[in-house]
């Protein structure tokens, strides 16, 4: 009778684990209790998501979408929220870019790449623009990986580049009231504790004309 006890016993404890693990695989972290809570995957080792970015000073919750400018603009309007303004594009990446860094220096978490919200895993995030006379249109563009978080802007492209080139957009949707944050098991703490890096970063801004 013991015997089958434990037998059952261990099997549920290994039915629970599983389960605990599944959880555990993503998790918020909160460096900075008036910053952004970043969403990562410790599985992946990947980031999915940003909360309460503040740009020009309204919040905004971040996710990454992968597709074409001319499929995703029409169903997730967010990854042309700064598309009208060149400039505007570029403080919008800088902010995600400074905010991946305050992450790392803040805390033991790190990341070498995005996984959108379909779970496709890529090293890049971009936000499209236009230029402001109109002649032409790029993307702000940010690298991961294992040695660099780094921001660069395309070359001026034509319309139709932009619109059917398949990329990562960041995809910005304001922040409606308190967010809950997702929940951190004990098992979660233990894999977050375990989610540093031992590499140190090099951290470049790169502008390409």
């Amino acid at each position: 009778m013991s015997q089958q006890f434990l037998a059952v016993a261990t099997a549920s404890f290994v039915l629970i684990s599983s389960g605990f693990i599944t959880k555990a695989e993503a998790f918020s972290i909160t460096p900075d209790k008036n910053g952004p809570t970043f969403i990562l995957n410790a599985e992946n080792n990947s980031l999915k998501a940003i909360r309460k970015l503040e740009i020009f000073n309204k919040n905004y919750d971040v996710n990454f979408i992968t597709g074409t400018f001319e499929d995703l603009s029409l169903t997730h309007r967010g990854i042309a929220t700064f598309y009208t303004n060149a400039n505007d594009a570029r403080r919008a990446s800088t902010t995600i870019w400074q905010s991946l860094i305050n992450l790392y220096d803040l805390s033991d978490h790190g990341f070498s790449q995005i996984e959108d919200i379909e779970g496709n895993l890529s090293h890049q995030w971009n936000v499209p623009f236009v230029f402001s006379n109109g002649l032409g249109a790029g993307w702000w563009g940010g690298l991961i990986n294992d040695n660099y978080i780094s921001l660069s802007r395309s070359k001026r492209v034509n319309a139709s580049t932009l619109y059917f080139t398949e990329v990562t957009y960041a995809n910005f949707i304001p922040s409606t009231g308190s967010s809950v944050p997702e929940p951190l098991t004990i098992l979660g703490s233990l894999t977050a504790a375990g989610f540093g890096i031992a590499i140190k970063r090099k951290f470049v801004f790169q502008h390409q004309d």
